[in-house]
């Protein structure tokens, strides 16, 4: 813990200054780190209300493993013995119980979800229906990067659960657009997971926002939740033409700021992995 908290105190230092850093704990999983020791970090970082990312629950065989050594499934393991609340991020958490999807969302925590990454591993499907009846929240990420779509990412958790109860229109209701409900919840749930004020046009809120091209053809005529539910449902075309973070752009016309050193550096670590 010692060495740990000397790293997290440097990239304190080192990003104090700069409003588009932020820091967080992730001890990864169960597996990686013991009772004890992620206590103590956790204590160490209580004040600094510093988000928490662990995964957890992602394959049936660690519930199986720890069942065995702790007699307890992994997200009752962890609701039991820390105190899992709004600073919390579980990763994954995709084989939970019925108590435990209720558990999980009365305590406050996001569930980070990361569908391509869940069916590329074939992890199985993430327990939603008492989740949300319960209040969940949920943000969406990559995880091992088989793809960094957002846009891919949702429309995969509504799939999932549209394929796992045949049924259509699941997680927003029958009535309420699915764009709107999945782009809403993931955005909230996602700056809640990051311990940032972002995801809303509002004072003391971060100018992190999208523009839409929205003279694409995929989303001619399209207005209001219509335009959501093209983009997210209407295939993979690229349809955001700016970003801007901390009120800054630095994608302009599908184009970063710094695009050619980004690719010349991608293809340097691709070469060097290759060798």
């Amino acid at each position: 813990a010692e060495g740990y908290m000397q790293i997290l105190s440097e990239v304190v230092r080192d990003t104090q200054d700069d409003p588009n850093q932020s820091f967080g704990v992730a001890p990864h999983s169960l597996r990686a780190i013991n009772h004890p020791l992620l206590e103590e970090v956790l204590t160490a970082t209580k004040n600094d209300n510093a988000p928490v990312h662990i995964h957890i629950a992602e394959q049936a065989q660690e519930v199986e493993g720890c069942l065995a050594q702790a007699g307890k499934r992994p997200v009752q393991w962890l609701l039991r013995n820390f105190d899992v609340n709004n600073r919390w991020c579980l990763i994954h958490a995709t084989h939970m119980t019925d108590t435990e999807a209720v558990e999980l969302a009365r305590s406050g925590a996001v569930a980070g979800l990361c569908p391509t990454t869940e069916a590329n591993l074939g992890d199985g499907f993430f327990n939603m229906p008492p989740f949300l009846l319960n209040g969940g929240a949920f943000g969406i990420g990559s995880d091992s990067q088989i793809s960094v779509s957002p846009v891919e990412e949702l429309r995969w958790l509504e799939y999932g659960q549209r394929l796992q109860q045949q049924a259509r229109n699941v997680l927003a209701g029958d009535g309420r657009s699915s764009g709107r409900f999945l782009f809403e919840r993931a955005v909230d749930g996602g700056a809640q997971a990051c311990g940032r004020r972002t995801g809303r046009i509002e004072a003391g809120n971060r100018a992190d926002f999208i523009v839409i091209n929205t003279a694409h053809p995929l989303l001619h005529g399209r207005q209001g939740d219509a335009l959501l539910d093209s983009w997210i449902f209407s295939g993979n075309a690229c349809l955001v033409r700016d970003v801007y973070v901390g009120g800054q752009r630095v994608v302009q016309n599908q184009v970063h700021v710094h695009e050619q050193q980004i690719l010349a550096n991608f293809k340097t670590a691709i070469n060097q992995l290759k060798n």
